[in-house]
């Protein structure tokens, strides 16, 4: 018996694809005609980065085969080489030219002959020092004759104003660092004397430079010609040196000391400016004086700006007493600013038998006080009349002192 067999129909439905879905799940569904476009794209895109990365490699492989040989040959050209020359026994090496330079070049623009450290300094005959070498230094090689004041540069700053006076990293303050050393038996009366308006006359400040003991010290005024060539002389000389600091006076401004004075008409600020104009004009001064100054100095609320600058600039401050209600000493010892006040003026009356009367009246005082400042002008009567009278201070046992010497000994009134 034959069973009859069913007839199966299979109907297979066409190939699907997949396609990623937002969830993570594959997507069923029929092909779209964009997918066949992108196909086309990647495969044109991986084709251009198949012939970058070819086009590349052949033209590095091109540049070397062009300039590989000139690239080693540049390499060694600036490879640094050293020759050391062997010398024979008893033979010297040459000086070096190079360090020659260097040294003078330090020396113009520092007036210092540079040390390196491996030697002491040695003295020379003419009393100048240089750095020991162990051989001695060829004449060519010294240093030239410095131009200019001596100044150290950790002293000062560079402003627009000119370089003004600081106090050093390691605290030395110029009216210390740039005072005349003094060395005198300190139970005798000291009398200082102060040369004020130097540098007005070229002439007259040579004469007394030349003349008078270097004990005297000098105030120049900030507006003479030629003002670090005189202050340098000076300080060739021995002196030390300060810078006149024009005051307002009585009967300003008939009386007017010049285009820099300070004036209590003024703002702090703007006498301020005056008075860093009047600093920047030089370098290698111990402090500044005021001069005249009769009605300046009593005004507490404009002298105070002014005195507390001199202070935080490592300066000291010298009073012309050029008014008897002078408030400027009490002010400085307030402020611990270094002072010292005239005494005695002397060119009220330039008259002989006069300055004789005020020599002896700051005789007086440095007996009775133990120190005593006088102002002088330098004229030539004073210049001479000075040098004879400082020769016969030992006789009456006074010491004649710089201004640094009597800084805040005098005491206050």
């Amino acid at each position: 018996m034959k069973l009859p067999l069913p007839k199966i129909s299979l109907k297979l439905p066409a190939l699907p694809f997949r396609k990623g879905s937002p969830d993570g799940e594959a997507e069923i569904g029929p092909e779209r005609p964009g997918s066949r476009v992108g196909h086309i794209l990647r495969i044109a895109g991986m084709a251009v980065l198949g012939i970058s990365v070819i086009g590349g490699l052949g033209a590095t492989v091109g540049w070397l085969v062009v300039n590989g040989a000139d690239t080693v040959a540049d390499r060694e050209a600036r490879r640094p080489e050293l020759t050391v020359s062997i010398l024979r026994d008893g033979e010297e090496a040459a000086p070096n030219s190079s360090l020659d330079t260097m040294a003078r070049k330090m020396a113009d623009e520092h007036g210092q002959m540079p040390n390196d450290g491996h030697g002491e300094d040695v003295a020379h005959d003419d009393g100048n020092s240089a750095p020991a070498t162990g051989k001695g230094m060829p004449d060519e090689i010294m240093p030239e004759e410095q131009k200019g004041p001596r100044f150290e540069l950790a002293l000062v700053e560079e402003t627009e104003k000119g370089m003004l006076p600081v106090i050093a990293p390691d605290g030395r303050k110029a009216w210390e660092t740039y005072a005349r050393p003094f060395e005198a038996d300190s139970r005798l009366p000291r009398i200082a004397i102060v040369m004020t308006r130097m540098g007005v006359s070229r002439s007259l400040t040579e004469a007394a430079i030349e003349v008078l003991p270097p004990e005297i010290s000098f105030s120049f005024a900030a507006t003479a010609a030629d003002l670090d060539d005189q202050v340098a002389a000076a300080q060739k000389a021995g002196h030390e040196v300060f810078l006149d600091i024009p005051m307002e006076p009585f009967g300003y401004p008939t009386n007017d000391p010049g285009p820099t004075t300070l004036l209590t008409s003024l703002s702090a600020v703007d006498n301020l400016n005056r008075l860093e104009t009047v600093l920047g004009r030089t370098v290698g001064y111990a402090g500044v004086m005021g001069v005249k100054g009769s009605q300046f100095t009593t005004d507490e609320e404009a002298l105070t700006p002014v005195l507390s600058v001199l202070k935080e600039r490592g300066l000291m401050y010298v009073d012309s007493a050029a008014s008897s209600r002078t408030i400027a000493l009490e002010l400085a010892g307030t402020l611990q600013l270094p002072r010292a006040i005239a005494n005695w003026r002397i060119d009220d009356s330039p008259a002989l038998a006069e300055i004789q009367r005020r020599l002896a009246a700051l005789e007086r005082t440095a007996q009775r006080t133990g120190f005593a400042l006088g102002v002088v002008p330098p004229l030539p009567l004073t210049i001479d009349l000075i040098a004879s009278w400082a020769e016969t201070l030992p006789e009456r046992g006074i010491a004649l002192a710089p201004a640094t010497a009597i800084a805040n000994k005098q005491s206050l009134r």
